[in-house]
């Protein structure tokens, strides 16, 4: 179990890694909701529901193709993954930023963060799609549990976990500001500005370093 929840963990912090715009958005949200930690769980819940549904989704695919452990097929898997994610960060390396694009980013994050309440738990589904490379991680990181040699109820707690950390980046910033809500307030919008100055950055060491960690993970068992 222990093995597993570690597994667990690399998959659900590489897919938070790959979803820096998410923590930007719950700190909008906290800055500009008329009820900000509400908003921003409300929102989280919307992510975690496709989450929730992209898991199942995984698990019955997992199990009609009979993966096994330690097999060639699970290392595929995390090959494919490695080389997606080091083309990203390649790419990356080559776009090039604008001061437009910058601010229609800005003015798409606060048109969500500015969403009533009811709206929320939509935005939570609709940014999770946009992180749809967070959801490959997560979904290609569900094998694991497939193939454990685990009872259910240490496989949901193992997914439960990989989960929580997975979607750290959506309701973190609630946490730290409910804890600390006067340093929350002084830090939280320097962060995002930080963030969104340093997009491209982000993704160039964001993709190649997924990309090296999971193409190791792949080719160690393949070669």
């Amino acid at each position: 179990m222990g093995s597993l929840l570690i597994q667990m963990a690399i998959y659900g912090l590489a897919a938070a890694a790959a979803a820096p715009v998410a923590i930007v958005l719950s700190a909008l949200i906290l800055a500009q909701s008329e009820r900000p930690l509400t908003s921003v769980w409300v929102f989280t819940a919307g992510a975690a529901c496709l989450d929730v549904i992209v898991i199942l989704i995984a698990i019955a695919i997992f199990d009609a193709s009979g993966l096994e452990s330690g097999g060639d097929a699970s290392a595929i898997l995390d090959t494919i993954l490695g080389a997606l994610f080091l083309a990203l960060g390649v790419a990356a390396v080559f776009s090039h930023e604008s001061p437009e694009k910058e601010a229609a980013q800005r003015e798409r994050a606060q048109r969500v963060a500015s969403s009533p309440l009811p709206r929320m738990f939509l935005m939570g589904i609709l940014v999770q799609v946009i992180n749809i490379d967070a959801i490959a991680v997560f979904g290609v990181g569900v094998k694991e549990v497939v193939v454990a040699d685990v009872s259910t109820a240490e496989a949901v707690v193992a997914l439960v976990f990989g989960l929580a950390l997975m979607l750290v980046v959506y309701y973190g910033p609630a946490v730290f500001y409910a804890l600390f809500r006067e340093r929350a307030s002084r830090l939280l919008g320097p962060m995002t500005d930080w963030i969104m100055g340093n997009a491209r950055v982000l993704e160039i060491v964001t993709g190649i370093g997924l990309g090296a960690v999971f193409l190791w993970k792949g080719l160690a068992v393949l070669v």
